[in-house]
């Protein structure tokens, strides 16, 4: 390796102040107190030579079951009866009697002449709809009100949602009656009756409504 041969003072000197000139605030820091080397402690050292053991993973440890203590189990879903006939066609006539109250109900809000009778209409709906609720709580001891489900009826004419009305209470009446025959309990016989009255009298409410607006 080529020696390194040091300039001659005198160029030292010119070296300096050219370099001061071309640097100017750039001049190199002043020494400061060297810090010294932090020495590594000889155990820490042999364990910076060595790898280091992979580290088992730690896991809750599950305490044993106390003996009579029960574990906490999710919650289940509220069991279903057994469907049949009968309970079918009570879910299906309490949803089409809160379906007939929606309609009534957002028909009253448009009508000018007759707001009242279609208010009294959709009262009438509501307490159908509770009753057959109240029958099928007691056949299967599950209470079904699908209030959720319901949506806001079609916007129709006025005279064609009356007529479409008349024609529903029209088809529940003999569904009530149809369902009274084949009921088998006597508390069911005698609501779908009272329910089949209620339709017909519905049935002269919307055609003195029409005969009112005309």
């Amino acid at each position: 390796m080529d020696e390194l041969t040091l300039p001659a003072p005198e160029h030292q000197e010119v070296f300096q102040r050219v370099w001061a000139r071309v640097m100017g605030e750039q001049a190199a820091p002043p020494e400061g107190p060297a810090i010294p080397a932090m020495e590594m402690a000889p155990a820490a050292a042999s364990v910076m030579g060595a790898a280091a053991p992979a580290r088992a993973t730690d896991s809750p440890a599950t305490p044993p079951a106390t003996v009579g203590e029960s574990l906490p189990q999710p919650n289940e879903p509220q069991a279903q009866p057994e469907p049949d006939s009968r309970t079918a066609r009570l879910r299906a006539q309490i949803l089409e009697a809160l379906e007939g109250w929606q309609f009534y109900r957002h028909l009253a809000r448009r009508a000018r002449a007759g707001a009242r009778v279609l208010r009294d209409l959709a009262a009438d709906q509501h307490r159908q709809a509770r009753r057959l609720a109240a029958a099928y709580f007691l056949l299967t001891g599950v209470r079904y009100w699908p209030t959720d489900t319901l949506t806001t009826p079609p916007r129709i004419p006025l005279w064609g949602a009356l007529r479409r009305r008349h024609q529903a209470e029209q088809g529940a009446q003999q569904a009530y009656l149809a369902a009274a025959q084949d009921a088998g309990d006597p508390e069911l016989v005698e609501l779908y009756q009272q329910l089949a009255q209620d339709c017909e009298e519905h049935c002269y409410q919307l055609r003195g409504l029409l005969e009112q607006i005309t």
